[in-house]
């Protein structure tokens, strides 16, 4: 039986279930009470709201996520990504600045940092979803 994960380990399994919609296996990785503040917006309290905040993206197209770099300070683990929109005509990039903050072998928190317009014009779309 294995041991338990590394803050690291986590932080890549929830990313790849994302870029994976594998929503289903979301528990795996994030606590109930999750905080998800994608920092232009307003946060989102809970598994259930943090769930459907990444399935929206999913309405557009596929999303694909691409871990550019990753270190952890104790339990907080910094990611440097590229989160893609894989839309009908193009595919749109984000690069993204994430911070995420385990607890009990769980992402208790979640916070993305990037440009608002630069996601608009990456996704295709005019204003948020």
């Amino acid at each position: 039986m294995p041991g338990p994960r590394t803050p690291i380990e986590i932080v890549e399994g929830f990313c790849a279930a994302w870029g994976n919609a594998e929503w289903n296996r979301f528990p795996e990785f994030i606590a109930d009470e999750v905080e998800f503040h994608m920092v232009p917006l307003e946060p989102a309290h809970g598994a259930a709201a943090l769930t459907e905040e990444c399935k929206k993206l999913e309405q557009l197209g596929a999303v694909r996520v691409k871990i550019l770099a990753i270190g952890a300070a104790g339990n907080v683990v910094f990611t440097e990504r590229i989160d893609s929109l894989e839309l009908p005509d193009r595919v749109g990039d984000l690069p993204v600045m994430g911070i995420f903050e385990i607890d009990d072998d769980r992402i208790v928190a979640w916070r993305d940092y990037f440009d608002m317009q630069q996601a608009l014009e990456a996704f295709g779309l005019t204003e948020v979803m």
